[in-house]
């Protein structure tokens, strides 16, 4: 039988936390080094860590040597960019998580489809919640600033992570641990997307975006984009322009639409609250999401501007266009009305690798 702790916690029968209350979520995983699934103290158990991106997509990518920059501007090698696991954990997620996924990607596009029309969308959103939630529970050990003199903060207190924010999502990413019933409701967005094969020198691509609680991936000729707390209602806003694309999409735009996904998600009137349910004695966990009403608020397209300058800066001295000069390309981004998606008669640009028919849409 289950047991309630006094702070909250739910614990099996033989001590394992089912469900961390706030509390022991954010001093046991956010600030302290515990296993981030089950949370298990260093030193009690075997620990081997956990990849923030997976093995697997490393070593197809050949990326162990390669780094991922920060959001201070530095980097750091994808071998060294781990969270603490113990191993019990690890092998549990790659036989229940990373396996099946690893198996699709391999499958390729239709492999991927045909298992969301066959058993939705859980596993693929699994998946990438755990991408997104290890690299902000990284982001406590990071320091903010390269410059000690401006601090020494890690990079999570700098940008005042909301540990709640992450808490249910936790709960929810532990169902194939805990065996949790999972309501579609609980769930956020998720978009898989056909990607141009390009000849880039490498086909992984990876963007997160905290404060927009959302995450894109590529991995060669498709990539999947995920947002974590608005109850799907992020990506039927995004419906509109996906369903005017007619092809596969370039790299720039499938950023652009990682930056179009998180704006609509920052502009949605309400997000989902998720909640969970007990039954102590039969031992089940259930997750649902409050009702809500899919709606935006007023839009900002200048968050727009900054979420696309953000996932595009690196890309910047690289971007040209037959329409503006450098500078007044950039202003046009940062002002949120630069697409690279469609021309200015609305259709969609199906040859964009290079970025040079940019042009900005009509005010909206």
């Amino acid at each position: 039988m289950w047991t309630r702790e006094p702070d909250d916690t739910v614990l099996d029968e033989n001590g394992s936390v089912v469900y961390f209350s706030l509390e022991r979520f954010v001093r046991d995983l956010c600030l302290g080094d515990c296993c981030f699934i089950y949370g298990a103290a260093p030193g009690t158990v075997s620990f081997n860590d956990e990849h923030v991106i997976p093995r697997w997509l490393l070593r197809r990518y050949d990326l162990f040597a390669a780094s991922i920059t920060l959001p201070n501007g530095s980097a750091i090698r994808y071998d060294r960019y781990t969270v603490p696991c113990c191993s019990a954990c690890n092998t549990l997620m790659g036989r229940k998580i990373e396996e099946p996924v690893r198996a699709l990607v391999e499958g390729g596009f239709g492999a991927v489809q045909a298992h969301q029309e066959q058993h939705g969308v859980l596993l693929f959103y699994v998946w990438m919640g755990l991408i997104f939630l290890k690299t902000h529970l990284k982001d406590r050990r990071l320091r903010a600033h390269l410059d000690a003199r401006k601090g020494v903060a890690p990079i999570a207190e700098e940008l005042k992570y909301d540990w709640g924010g992450l808490h249910y999502l936790h709960t929810l990413l532990r169902c194939f641990a805990t065996g949790a019933a999972i309501h579609p409701s609980a769930l956020g967005s998720f978009v898989a997307i056909r990607v141009q094969e390009e000849g880039s020198r490498s086909e992984f691509d990876f963007g997160d975006l905290y404060q927009a609680q959302s995450v894109m991936l590529r991995m060669g000729a498709f990539a999947f984009l995920a947002a974590f707390n608005d109850g799907g209602a992020a990506a039927l806003f995004l419906k509109q322009k996906l369903e005017r694309i007619t092809g596969p999409v370039s790299g720039m735009q499938l950023r652009e639409l990682a930056a179009e996904l998180a704006f609509l998600n920052a502009h949605l009137k309400e997000h989902t609250e998720l909640r969970s349910s007990f039954d102590l004695q039969g031992e089940r966990h259930g997750i649902d999401g409050k009702p809500m009403w899919p709606e935006l608020v007023t839009l900002d397209y200048t968050v727009r501007g900054q979420l696309m300058h953000y996932l595009f800066q690196r890309n910047l001295p690289m971007i040209k266009s037959h329409k503006f000069s450098d500078a007044e390309l950039e202003t046009q981004m940062l002002a949120g009305r630069l697409t690279f998606l469609f021309d200015e008669d609305g259709k969609f640009i199906e040859d964009s690798r290079a970025p040079a028919q940019a042009s900005a849409p009509p005010e909206a």
